[in-house]
């Protein structure tokens, strides 16, 4: 019993972190960016896979920095996809990009080891929709930063996005109704690098 509430309460919390990302990205328009990174998506095995992501860090009013994260990617199957960021900024091969990015006490560095803090690793985002071949994906996080901290994608070994083959069903763990919380097999891979202010 009080694991099902344990887990009823995560997803709760998760929803309402979605809310947040979604509504987020009204606001952005409005303040200056402090920071900016971009990534090239490149398919781990298939070489039609092609995209880019930029990422904009900027102070809300209340004083919070937020990360602006845009992505369009091309020659991924329609349908819904994870995206996350990983802990290592390694795209040879797709696997060295380890775990999700999640500097926190529960982050672990086995990528396919059971993980009880999905889907609230620092690096977890909403998924990327792909409509005939052509995927985008808007969102904002509070839970990463492109500024030096412990949140920083920018740590010792950097940072990379992955995406999946299939969609972040935002479950805990992998049972017969949920295959694959996590998206499942890596599609494609994004160092993540900073972009330097002429």
């Amino acid at each position: 019993m009080w694991e099902q509430q344990f887990r009823r309460s995560k997803l709760v919390g998760f929803a309402v972190l979605l809310l947040a990302v979604v509504g987020g990205c009204s606001h952005y328009g409005n303040h200056d960016i402090s920071k900016s990174a971009n990534a090239t998506i490149q398919g781990c095995t298939d070489p039609a896979i092609t995209g880019t992501a930029t990422l904009k860090e900027f102070e809300s009013e209340e004083g919070i920095k937020k990360l602006y994260v845009q992505m369009e990617v091309k020659g991924l199957k329609d349908g819904k996809h994870a995206v996350h960021i990983h802990e290592v900024a390694s795209c040879q091969p797709c696997g060295a990009a380890k775990g999700h990015h999640d500097p926190g006490p529960f982050g672990k560095s086995t990528p396919d080891a059971p993980d009880f803090n999905h889907p609230f690793h620092m690096g977890d985002l909403v998924n990327i929709t792909v409509v005939n071949g052509v995927g985008k994906l808007h969102a904002v996080t509070t839970r990463v930063a492109l500024s030096d901290g412990r949140l920083s994608v920018f740590d010792e070994d950097g940072s990379a996005f992955i995406i999946h083959t299939n969609e972040d069903l935002y479950c805990d763990q992998d049972s017969e109704l949920n295959p694959g919380c996590a998206g499942g097999a890596r599609d494609a891979c994004g160092i993540i690098e900073p972009v330097t202010s002429m």
